[in-house]
């Protein structure tokens, strides 16, 4: 398949396809979830989805777990725009924020005791959650202003998405899709938060990705023909979930073909 994730395997892809479209994509588990036999089973992330297209050349330097403020710091930011500026892509392809939410240390630290309020909403620290935010909104706007200060093409866009309802649930990551390993994401600070109504659990959730893609919309305003978010909330339905936060390979699948759409438009 055509992706790779380094830079001299990069300029082979280049040289194969000479008249694919060059992407450079960046990103968390959503762009480098394993397949269910780590090297083998059905393509099982987006990166690998829209490789299966001989139309496009990934590298991709996407990596599991990744937030969106750390790509853009430190050694991260060192790389991608090393590679941006020395790398001649058509588009880079965006992954993040998602782990900036539901992260160790952060989804617990937005819910206050569903006990404390009447209303659910109103046991959100929305404080917290915007101060998030407006970091996650940062990041984005460094990443359009290296992209269009550093890139070797002045006329590269940007791809980005804004993810889809994830359902909570118990459902963590299995090697293999057999063996747990650790805890799902949500689900257990929910119920420590005594969050344990399940139409309320999804409320919660619901609430802050769309709040999240609210600001990536405001930041394609500032950027437009430059930034294209696709728009993937709303595509899963329940049987679309591999576990708590990543979709099956068929839901991949399917928030893969907006990604490809979107590109499309992008190129017009």
């Amino acid at each position: 398949m055509p992706y790779t994730m380094d830079s001299r395997g990069y300029d082979q892809l280049v040289k194969t396809y000479p008249k694919a479209t060059k992407i450079l994509a960046e990103g968390d588990s959503w762009f480098a979830y394993p397949r269910r036999f780590i090297a083998f089973g059905e393509s099982s992330n987006i990166v690998q989805i829209l490789a299966e297209r001989k139309s496009y050349v990934i590298y991709s330097t996407a990596s599991i777990g990744d937030e969106a403020v750390t790509m853009m710091t430190g050694e991260q930011k060192y790389g991608f725009t090393k590679r941006l500026s020395t790398n001649e892509t058509d588009f880079v392809l965006f992954s993040g924020g998602g782990n900036d939410i539901v992260g160790k240390y952060d989804f617990d630290f937005f819910l206050k005791p569903r006990d404390s309020a009447d209303h659910w909403q109103d046991c959100i620290d929305l404080d917290r959650l915007d101060n998030k935010l407006n970091q996650i909104e940062s990041v984005y706007v460094e990443l359009m202003e290296r992209v269009a200060y550093y890139s070797v093409n002045p006329d590269v866009k940007v791809i980005a998405h804004n993810y889809d309802f994830c359902v909570p649930s118990p459902q963590g990551y299995e090697l293999f899709d057999v063996f747990p390993i650790g805890e799902s994401w949500m689900y257990p600070y929910l119920h420590k938060k005594n969050f344990l109504d399940k139409q309320e659990q999804e409320d919660v959730v619901k609430f802050m990705l769309m709040r999240f893609g609210q600001r990536l919309n405001l930041v394609q305003s500032r950027y437009q023909n430059k930034l294209f978010i696709a728009d993937t909330q709303g595509t899963l339905g329940r049987n679309h979930w591999r576990n708590e936060i990543h979709p099956t390979p068929a839901g991949f699948r399917k928030i893969s073909r907006i990604i490809h759409q979107q590109i499309q438009f992008a190129k017009r």
